[in-house]
């Protein structure tokens, strides 16, 4: 078999790819000469641009040209690192206009902008280093009395130092010139120092005659274009209207703020929710009490108060009581806290089991309202919870509750109970002798206890505003 060898390539450097162009013929790259000018004139072009803003191309602009602050005159070095050009108008009625060189910061500031000029008959491309300028505009102050007698001179024949202090004096109102070529010129911490004082200083504005003799303040046409653009505040919320969505969305029960008696502030149907205090069956209790057995539960609090409540025979409370018992139980049963102070659900078929001495109807009803609908119980449906839970709790205990049971069950400290309680509007406090009593402790222990009452007027926290600083 006779084998095809390949060809060999060429080892000609100077061959050169064509490339192929319609119709499926080929033509050989073509060459360009590239080359610099050298910087030899004394003047070099210009290119300038004007970001966020549209220039009248009709403007005539005058140039103006200076030492750089920064160098010495040397032999060795170019006309346009040498030197800084300006360029600037007032032809426009009311803008100036005024083109700078911007230094840039980092990698910007060794970048250098060249013009090409490209002959394609001969194939030569001549570049020329060219000056960068960044045009931008500024509003020109209407003089008024005085100032309209004292007509600036021309600039056209003076020195860059006295133009610029001339324009700069026209350009911001009551700034010496000093200032004013500090913020042209001037170092950045100069710049910085002259900002913070034209910008913090609130100076009175200059005041005119009128008809009557009258003091009228003058026309500025700065605040005046401010004012102008301003959107009407007669949307803006009060302070209340804000006080007010605060309150609908924070994690707590919504309170009844035209309560006549601490009953009615949160009513038990409120916070059991529709459906769910018929559903729950207390002749177990109610048979274990009258035959002298002691009843004991998973949380301290229900077991102290299953015996009082009995006898009161109060059986809508009784109820109420057996429903935080469940609340309890479901919180409870909740997993390890999360990274946003949440808590993990457990699967429903595992909370069920958990919870088997509820019906699975009373603990969905429970997933449902204070889970959110999710696998975690975030932070707000916690605090929800919670709150829900205290004020239950102060409900049982007819609106004056020892919150140290409650705080064992929900495993808190005390000063997040504290917080709790407050969020519902109940009046924290050491307890009384008389309460101490009820309670049947001594002083000893009685310090270390906290008693929530729930009272009229209610005070719900308010929203806390955050005062600006004073500046020294």
């Amino acid at each position: 078999m006779s084998e095809k060898k390949r060809k060999r390539a060429s080892h000609d450097t100077n061959d050169r790819p064509a490339k192929k162009i319609a119709g499926g013929q080929q033509v050989a790259a073509e060459m360009v000469k590239v080359s610099v000018l050298p910087e030899e004139d004394e003047w070099a072009p210009i290119v300038a641009s004007t970001p966020g803003l549209s220039f009248p191309s009709d403007l005539p602009l005058k140039t103006y040209e200076r030492r750089r602050g920064n160098d010495t005159p040397s032999t060795g070095k170019s006309q346009i690192t040498s030197s800084e050009h300006l360029l600037h108008t007032s032809a426009h009625s009311k803008i100036d206009y005024i083109a700078r060189e911007e230094e840039g910061n980092g990698k910007d500031g060794l970048l250098s902008h060249y013009l090409g000029v490209y002959d394609p008959q001969s194939g030569q491309l001549q570049l020329v280093r060219v000056r960068k300028l960044v045009l931008r505009s500024s509003l020109r102050s209407i003089p008024t009395g005085k100032e309209k007698a004292a007509k600036p001179p021309s600039v056209s024949n003076l020195s860059l130092d006295l133009a610029l202090s001339l324009l700069m004096l026209t350009e911001f109102q009551g700034l010496s010139a000093r200032n004013a070529l500090g913020l042209t010129f001037g170092t950045k911490k100069s710049q910085r120092a002259i900002e913070a004082l034209t910008k913090n200083a609130i100076s009175p504005s200059k005041k005119g005659r009128g008809a009557e003799g009258q003091t009228q303040p003058a026309f500025d046409p700065i605040a005046s274009a401010v004012i102008s653009s301003m959107a009407d505040t007669s949307s803006i919320p009060t302070r209340d209207e804000l006080q007010a969505a605060a309150d609908e969305s924070k994690p707590r029960p919504q309170p009844n703020l035209d309560a006549k008696k601490p009953a009615d502030v949160y009513p038990i149907e409120r916070l059991v929710g529709h459906g769910m205090l018929p559903q729950m069956t207390i002749k177990e209790w109610q048979d274990a009490i009258e035959s002298g057995e002691e009843i004991l539960t998973k949380s301290r609090f229900v077991s102290h108060r299953i015996q009082h409540v009995v006898s009161g025979g109060n059986v809508r409370k009784l109820k109420t009581l057996k429903y935080l018992l469940l609340l309890l139980e479901w919180y409870g049963a909740l997993q390890s806290p999360t990274k946003g102070g949440g808590r993990k659900l457990l699967h429903p078929e595992k909370l069920r089991n958990g919870l088997s001495g509820w019906s699975s109807s009373l603990v969905d009803g429970v997933t449902h309202r204070f889970a959110g609908g999710g696998r975690v119980v975030t932070r707000w449906h916690l605090d929800n919870l919670i709150t829900h839970i205290c004020a239950l709790a102060v409900t049982v205990d007819d609106f004056t509750s020892d919150v140290y049971d409650l705080t064992q069950d929900l495993k808190l400290e005390m000063k997040d109970m504290r917080k709790y309680f407050r969020e519902i509007g109940c009046q924290m406090g050491p307890p009384t002798e008389g309460e101490m009593k009820r309670l049947g402790v001594g002083k000893v222990e009685g310090k270390g206890r906290m008693i929530a009452r729930l009272r009229l007027p209610l005070e719900l926290p308010k929203m806390r505003v955050v005062r600006a600083k004073k500046r020294r």
